[in-house]
């Protein structure tokens, strides 16, 4: 029987019994075994992919794969990239379970824990290129990261919040160097993108949080695809609501000038265009100082 009461289904026993411990001695064995069933169980009906994910889930493997990414590179076979890959895995386990009791405890308790681990990663993998001064295959494993957490925000948008709070992130979101702020950057982009209803959900306080990051790198960079993603994800901003955009005219004045100097010409001037025109659109809170001012 596993933790949870329920009966240790033949295709799991192997990987439940390597996962009981906590240690590096057995990742790659779980690593292996973990990939060679999920793709088997692509193959197949959707619903025994969600039980099986679920299963994962409720025989602590998922446990496992989460604390693992906090393992020492040096004594796993694969390094970052064989952790890496674990975090690939970790997220697509984390979508799209079956449904079950203690969702809630997953969701708010288990969930959570797993982005500060997939964070825990993208900081170390940061810091190890940065350290290495060069375009290197760390900045590719720290994309790859970055892609596991975002489609784990897009599928549960309450763990934004949680991105924000934590201290690994804002190690990342404080860095200045141009591909890690690409990475950032476009993260939000595509949240954003791909599912607009998020932004009503996020309130302000977390909102003016990613846009201070967005608005900085904009205004502190020359590096176009920062520029290019930075604008396309402050019109998608601009375009939920009246009250973001009177929040943004009030917090960054001066915005419209430094976006038509900084970026004109850049290779995205339709959107440079959407922005300026949200930028310079009357709102109800000028509109009022205008008519104070005639009295």
């Amino acid at each position: 029987m596993g933790p949870s009461g329920d009966e240790i289904y033949p295709e799991l026993r192997d990987l439940v019994e390597d996962t009981r411990e906590i240690s590096e001695d057995k990742f790659n064995d779980v690593l292996s075994k973990l990939k060679e069933l999920l793709d088997l169980k692509s193959l197949g009906d959707q619903r025994d992919l969600e039980v099986c994910k679920l299963r994962l889930y409720t025989h602590g493997v998922l446990q496992y794969c989460s604390s693992s990414l906090r393992f020492s590179p040096a004594r796993i076979q694969g390094g970052y990239a064989a952790l890496t890959q674990m975090a690939d895995l970790l997220s697509t386990c984390c979508v799209g379970l079956a449904a079950f009791r203690d969702i809630e405890v997953f969701s708010h308790e288990f969930l959570p824990s797993v982005v500060e681990s997939l964070l825990f990663l993208a900081e170390r993998l940061m810091n190890r290129a940065l350290r290495d001064k060069a375009p290197s295959e760390m900045i590719r494993l720290f994309r790859k990261v970055f892609d596991s957490i975002g489609w784990l925000l897009r599928a549960h948008r309450h763990l934004i919040h949680h991105v924000l709070r934590c201290k690994h992130y804002e190690s990342v979101q404080i860095c200045e160097d141009d591909d890690v702020s690409i990475v950032t950057v476009t993260l939000w982009n595509d949240i954003f993108r791909k599912n607009s209803a998020v932004l009503a959900e996020m309130g302000n306080r977390a909102l003016t949080d990613i846009m201070d990051d967005i608005v900085y790198k904009m205004s502190s960079s020359s590096n176009p695809v920062i520029g290019r993603a930075a604008v396309k994800t402050l019109v998608l901003i601009l375009d939920h609501s009246s009250s973001t955009q009177q929040l943004i005219q009030r917090r960054y004045r001066g915005l419209s000038d430094l976006a038509e100097k900084d970026w004109r010409g850049k290779g995205f001037d339709s959107a440079l265009d959407q922005l300026i025109d949200h930028l310079q659109l009357d709102v109800p809170w000028k509109n009022l100082r205008s008519r104070l001012r005639s009295v």
